[in-house]
């Protein structure tokens, strides 16, 4: 008959480490592969965030080419926006898996993510999903372009042959220098 003792404590951490681990290799890999993509309602604008919050890719569609530049470009910087807060949810999740949804960890990572947009993603109802945000600092229209007119053409020399400029007298050679 065999005694049966207490657990060993060993045997319990060493499966409780492999757990950690096995949670740990799972975690990297949806860290690695946590991307957005956002595109816009009229499919003009595509941007893709990686899960540093950077921007991996960014598409034009036919559509873009339809509007100002300055309209265009608040849009990018609109899809960006909510494609890093997509892949920043995204990695407090993978992170909350780990330390736990209410540890202090979690809620420092919180303090340091991008806020949830109030809205549901779609563009305001009152204007184009390419005009800039409200508030947005107004410019100047340009003024208009001055009229294009050719450059002016060079001036012609005056005819007949080239005139030569005189050589100058050449120097009396005593013949005490050596000319090399």
């Amino acid at each position: 008959m065999t005694q049966s003792g207490p657990p060993d404590p060993l045997a319990a951490f060493t499966v409780e480490l492999e757990e950690i681990r096995a949670k740990a290799a799972e975690a990297q890999e949806k860290l690695r592969s946590a991307v957005a993509t956002v595109q816009s309602p009229d499919g003009a604008v595509s941007v893709t965030i990686g899960p540093s919050g950077v921007l991996q890719d960014l598409r034009f569609g036919p559509r873009a080419y339809e509007r100002p530049p300055q309209a265009l470009s608040g849009l990018v910087m609109q899809l960006i926006g909510r494609a890093q807060q997509k892949v920043s949810a995204e990695v407090a999740d993978v992170f909350g898996g780990l330390v736990g949804e209410n540890s202090a960890a979690r809620e420092l990572l919180d303090e340091f993510l991008p806020a949830p947009d109030p809205g549901d993603g779609t563009p305001p109802a009152d204007g184009d999903p390419f005009a800039p945000p409200q508030g947005a600092e107004k410019r100047p229209p340009r003024p208009p372009a001055p009229p294009h007119r050719p450059p002016p053409s060079p001036q012609q020399p005056p005819h007949g042959p080239p005139q030569r400029r005189p050589r100058p007298a050449p120097e009396e050679d005593d013949g005490e220098s050596n000319p090399w």
